[in-house]
């Protein structure tokens, strides 16, 4: 059991990690100010997989989807009908969702 748990956060944590260093130069970390620095892009995607890793497997396959879509480049995003700044927020409100409801409760 603690295998597949294993299996199943290193293979969440690659995929964060390769759709947040997808774009470098115009992915969420570049557009929030930071700089095009791998250290940074690790550290998010160890936090967005801390935080998704015990959640049901729809809401970590649409949080995936979102940090893609809010990753490629802006006509990618655009093709689709709704700016990547949107993508980006629903994704941040999955993955923050839990914590403010334990701060707030």
């Amino acid at each position: 059991m603690e295998t597949l748990w294993f299996f199943r956060v290193s293979t969440l944590f690659m995929v964060f990690l390769v759709t947040l260093a997808l774009n470098l130069d115009d992915n969420i970390v570049a557009r929030l100010g930071f700089s095009a620095n791998y250290g940074i892009i690790f550290v998010l995607a160890v936090v967005c997989t801390a935080f998704i890793a015990g959640r049901h497997a729809a809401i970590v396959a649409i949080a995936v989807i979102f940090s893609l879509n809010a990753n490629m480049p802006l006509d990618f995003s655009l093709n689709l009908g709704f700016d990547r700044d949107l993508y980006a927020g629903l994704m941040a409100a999955l993955v923050l969702q839990p914590l403010l409801t334990r701060v707030l409760e």
